[in-house]
């Protein structure tokens, strides 16, 4: 079964932005998880760039090598 799983998480959710139209481009469904916490997450933001745990690999792939994210 897939579940949703985060590729980039941020404080700013315009940060989010950019990289879900590149993923969308790109093949990859995702979306941006908008509950924002008021206490921090272990990864590291409050909003979250979510993908299918099934397209986890690319989507990760894909936001290297557009620079979003840090291998």
């Amino acid at each position: 079964m897939d579940e949703l799983k985060t590729v980039k998480s941020s404080d700013f959710e315009t940060d989010l932005a950019i990289a879900e139209s590149y993923l969308l481009d790109n093949g990859i469904e995702c979306v941006i998880n908008r509950e924002y916490l008021s206490i921090s997450t272990t990864e590291g933001g409050s909003a979250r760039l979510q993908v299918m745990s099934g397209d986890y690999n690319r989507a990760v792939e894909l936001l290297v090598e557009g620079g979003f994210i840090e291998r």
